[in-house]
């Protein structure tokens, strides 16, 4: 059994979509709540995740994927800037 690596672009890829797959729900409810303001109804005050998440569960896993997607070129960004090209050649690795 040969220990060949995968092109660089493959690699690259590979840690793209984990880092996709490991944003989470609360990642993304910190985001709506720093882009919109709280709702204050009385002595209550209701924060944009909770009130898309409870009213329209629909309109929050599609605006959870299309969060997912816009933070892909971030991560992709991210990613080949901790590892460029030569440095994968020469054996360094994202950290796991």
């Amino acid at each position: 059994m040969t220990d060949e690596k995968i092109p660089y672009e493959d690699a690259v890829s590979d840690q793209v979509e984990k880092r996709c797959d490991n944003l989470t729900d609360e990642s993304y409810d910190e985001w709506l709540d720093e882009i919109s303001e709280p709702y204050e109804l009385g002595y209550s005050t209701f924060y944009p995740s909770d009130v898309l998440k409870n009213c329209d569960p629909t309109a929050y896993r599609c605006g959870f994927s299309d969060y997912q997607d816009s933070m892909r070129e971030n991560i992709e960004d991210e990613v080949i800037n901790e590892v460029s090209e030569d440095e994968y050649d020469e054996g360094l690795r994202w950290d796991e």
